[in-house]
């Protein structure tokens, strides 16, 4: 915490940077950390803040970055999220300047690092997480499970396999929270996932052999329920190709929850899939109504053959007066095509608050000074704040 938050203060150049994180059972943030380049003797911070209230407990409650009001707008505050749950908030105070849009990014996303680097290994989250939900017979038949897992009895997680849905129940997990994976530094949303999901995942990720051939193996001898369940495991253990073609095979169904749970917040795909497949993936993701953005790595691998199938498929889209999804547009513009720029400050007047909200994100990563005076325009008669950030983001 300390290190992280000198970094805020050297990074940001401020005067003072703190960091409150969220009690679990209360609704209160408390002082965590502090760094400042003031001599020690100011006004002390105050020790906790409620949700919800003033800057602190406004930035937690909203997950999104707030700069204090008039007449002192030199505070800015960020939520360390996790997933779509805020741990807690990182707050800076520039000394009298006011904070722009682009540090309010900058700052969400190093609270996002914090809460990231604060969090349980995945096992230890999912077992708390199956702890809230589980009544004690189907957490003790999970617990002696994950003993034996723990000692490498593979048959015995592949006779119980079948039978996890019927003993601990297919619900959502109803979870805000998130998995880390600290070898590759980011996090894995539980936001789609079930109950059964989550005790499939724990099984694998407590089994002391190989975690991804147990999957691949749980994959292609099981239900859709066992499938889901064993591509949650590897989003958490997969690193090598050798569970390649359970992946290849889910992307290929028409069942699309067994396609989101391979494709969608699943870091293994990024890491094995062919840059061929991949992009057939994205665009199925386009097609079937999966967000672009639950595709892990999705920005880092884009190219301009991708770029070329989502125009191609958004044209296609247009000539049949069919709806475009407003995602593609922030990934085209990673590697925008002649015309692109144009076609965006068309979709800055769609009625639609999102395609306005995808077209500034989009012209804002092209940088052509030609959309400038579109963005200014657009500003002046946007009354959603949320596109509203969105342009002067894309004009800062």
């Amino acid at each position: 915490m300390t290190r992280a938050l000198g970094e805020i203060l050297e990074t940001f150049g401020v005067d003072g940077a703190a960091a409150y994180l969220r009690e679990p059972e209360q609704s209160r943030l408390r002082l965590a950390g502090v760094r400042s380049r003031a001599a020690i003797g100011g006004p002390p911070l105050p020790q906790e803040y409620a949700w919800g209230k003033d800057l602190v407990g406004g930035a937690a409650e909203r997950a999104e970055p707030l700069t204090a009001p008039e007449p002192n707008p030199y505070a800015l505050a960020a939520p360390m999220l996790l997933g779509d749950e805020a741990a807690g908030v990182v707050a800076i105070v520039a000394g009298g300047r006011r904070p722009t849009p682009a540090e309010g990014d900058a700052l969400l996303a190093r609270g996002r690092a914090l809460a990231r680097a604060l969090a349980p290994a995945p096992l230890d989250a999912l077992r708390s997480e199956l702890a809230r939900h589980l009544a004690p017979p189907g957490l003790a038949w999970l617990e002696t499970l994950l003993a034996a897992a723990g000692r490498g009895e593979r048959a015995a997680v592949v006779t119980a396999f079948p039978a996890v849905s019927r003993r601990v129940g297919r619900e959502p997990l109803g979870s805000r929270s998130a998995l880390v994976r600290r070898d590759l530094d980011l996090e894995i949303p539980l936001r789609a996932w079930r109950i059964d999901d989550a005790a499939r995942a724990t099984l694998i990720c407590a089994f002391a052999g190989d975690g991804e051939a147990l999957a691949r193996e749980l994959y292609f001898a099981g239900d859709l329920r066992e499938r889901t369940g064993a591509l949650r495991g590897l989003a958490v253990v997969g690193r090598s190709p050798a569970a390649l073609d359970a992946v290849v095979d889910a992307g290929r169904v028409s069942a699309v929850e067994l396609f989101e749970a391979a494709i969608a917040e699943n870091p293994y795909v990024s890491r094995v899939l062919p840059a061929d497949e991949f992009r057939k993936i994205v665009l199925k993701c386009a097609f079937v109504g999966v967000a672009l953005d639950r595709v892990v790595g999705l920005e880092t691998r884009a190219d301009e053959e991708l770029s070329r199938m989502l125009l191609s498929y958004v044209s296609e889209r247009e000539v049949a007066g069919r709806s475009v999804p407003p995602d593609v547009w922030p990934i085209v513009a990673l590697h925008p095509t002649a015309g692109l720029p144009a076609k965006l400050c068309g979709y800055l007047e769609h009625p639609a608050e999102a395609h306005r909200t995808a077209a500034a994100l989009a012209l804002g990563r092209i940088g052509d000074r030609r959309a400038r005076p579109f963005l200014e325009d657009r500003l002046l008669r946007e009354t959603d704040p949320s596109v509203r950030r969105a342009v002067e983001r894309a004009i800062s």
